[in-house]
């Protein structure tokens, strides 16, 4: 099979498909994406980066969405969750 062309008979064949969701959904997935960028280090400045860049896809479109005050605040309640509490206090 070459490289090229895709087998459509290739049962791994990657397929996209969209769902529809509600809004509770996707603010749910404002708060997995929040909280595994904020386990990851990242502070609110750098995290709300993550949303509003459209090459992030999925954040970005939760965020576009919801808009900058729901996820701002999504952001900020997982950031200081994730956050040692002695950095929090310096």
């Amino acid at each position: 099979m070459p490289y090229s062309e895709p087998d459509p008979s290739d049962p791994n064949l990657l397929v996209g498909v969209v769902l529809p969701a509600e809004a509770e959904t996707i603010r749910e997935m404002v708060y997995v994406f929040a909280e595994e960028f904020a386990r990851m280090g990242y502070d609110e400045v750098r995290l709300l980066r993550v949303f509003r860049n459209p090459f992030y896809a999925g954040a970005h479109q939760a965020y576009r969405a919801l808009g900058e005050q729901a996820v701002s605040q999504i952001v900020r309640e997982c950031v200081r969750a994730c956050t040692p509490r002695s950095a929090l206090e310096e």
